[in-house]
């Protein structure tokens, strides 16, 4: 199938916005992008009109829990937590433990559903699910490769606060998704090797999982430094620190994603750095959980790749992109203190390479041979949208009740048409969700 997504304006995040513009899109890849005079449609063409539009790439989230979906509005006895720990012990810990097939799918078809009505079109998920570990990759697949065309990277949290048995069905879910994204013939899936965090782990798990890495050329993606317990525990028991210990054993390179980062020191910044490994920066999430502000200026001045994620908390990554703005200014008492370009850096570039190189697909630019990822919303600024100003638009311009995703295209199909995603009743797996969580949230409140 040929389209021809017609008269919009297109940003193409490599420095260019043409007014009224025309994308052609053939089998999976951006062929032509150019002024929509220029352009010339054939009969067997099927033409989207997107006069009065905007076009940009589909958003990449480098941090996400599809399986906290679930979690809205659930209150449980007692819960009062002081600090990080007990938010961990008494309400995920809780949550991810009593997760079904059932739940773990449909956690993942609401979560993806919602990212696609907020213009997101690649994924990197963090799941757990110690009862029901093995195929839960799988089934997350299913829900949001298969069934929404959501490009999507899996991994699986393997832990040793489980026992022995859950954390060796850990690592055989993320041996095995591995394997089965090796043998896929398209590049809509990707994996790292998931962990939760170092003070979770025991030098045996952390030894066998690096034994693993060089054979499979993959990474982790893994907590690190979120709370202060993290590196209070390998300080105590190890005598290093965190990124210190997980590189002790081979575990980071370029492919890994460490996420948060909050209580990191200066000489683990610069490791972070010279492995270039991913760091994400997921600062509502921070926030809500009160474990402190990420050093975000200086690891991008280091030449750390920042990327943002949400980890779980709303699906929506142009609010990620204003928190992290607003965050540093409010914390460092510094209107300068995080430049827009350096969130547009992290947001539109170092989201992107993360994709490039997980995926190996070339994602995140509206331009020829790139792939057909990209999303058309209704925005009507009320100032002039120029190439300089966009990030500003973003920043100050882009509010729950200004814009609207309209059409997303993923590996050059629309999945969503008219605001509506293709193939799935919305009514009806929002009503199985309610029923599936009742149940749930009986048996967390129950524990």
């Amino acid at each position: 199938m040929r389209y021809v997504v017609n008269g919009g304006a297109i940003w193409d995040n490599d420095g260019s916005l043409i007014r009224n513009g025309t994308i052609i899109v053939e089998e999976d890849k951006i062929t032509k992008v150019d002024d929509t005079a220029s352009i010339k449609s054939k009969p067997s063409d099927e033409t989207i009109d997107c006069k009065d539009k905007l076009i940009i790439p589909g958003m990449v989230n480098a941090h996400t829990h599809l399986y906290s979906t679930l979690s809205r509005g659930l209150m449980l006895p007692g819960y009062s937590p002081d600090n990080f720990l007990e938010i961990l012990r008494g309400l995920w810990w809780k949550l991810d433990r009593n997760l079904t097939e059932e739940t773990i799918g449909i956690s993942a078809l609401v979560g993806g559903i919602e990212f696609l009505q907020n213009g997101v079109t690649t994924i990197f998920d963090h799941h757990s699910s110690p009862r029901s570990t093995s195929g839960s990759l799988e089934i997350i697949a299913g829900e949001l490769i298969d069934k929404l065309g959501l490009r999507s990277s899996l991994c699986y949290e393997v832990t040793d606060r489980n026992g022995k048995d859950e954390t060796e069905l850990g690592i055989r879910e993320n041996l095995n998704w591995l394997s089965t994204v090796s043998n896929r013939k398209d590049d809509m899936a990707a994996g790292q090797f998931g962990l939760h965090a170092s003070f979770t782990l025991s030098t045996k798990t952390l030894k066998e999982i690096g034994s693993y890495l060089s054979d499979i050329n993959a990474g982790i993606h893994v907590h690190t430094a979120e709370g202060q317990e993290d590196q209070q525990d390998a300080l105590t028991n190890y005598g290093t620190r965190v990124v210190n210990r997980l590189n002790n054993y081979n575990l980071l390179n370029d492919k890994s994603i460490v996420v948060h980062g909050i209580h990191l020191a200066e000489s683990e910044k610069d490791l972070l750095a010279d492995l270039n490994t991913t760091l994400v920066h997921n600062p509502r999430s921070n926030m809500n959980n009160a474990v402190g502000v990420a050093d975000v200026p200086g690891m991008l001045r280091r030449g750390i790749p920042v990327a943002l994620g949400n980890d779980g908390m709303g699906f929506d990554m142009i609010q990620e992109f204003q928190t992290a703005s607003l965050l540093q200014k409010i914390y460092l008492s510094d209107p300068n203190a995080l430049a827009i370009d350096k969130i547009g850096e992290m947001l539109f570039n170092n989201n992107y390479q993360l994709a490039n190189k997980s995926f190996g697909a070339k994602i995140g630019k509206i331009k020829p041979d790139y792939k057909a990822d990209f999303v058309v919303m209704d925005y009507q600024p009320p100032t002039p949208l120029k190439p300089e100003n966009i990030y500003n638009h973003f920043l100050y311009g882009f509010s729950g009740n200004n814009h609207k995703v309209e059409t997303v295209f993923i590996d050059g199909k629309p999945v969503m048409r008219d605001s509506v995603i293709i193939g799935i009743d919305e009514d009806d797996i929002y009503r199985n969700a309610r029923e599936l969580t009742s149940s749930l949230w009986n048996k967390i409140q129950n524990v």
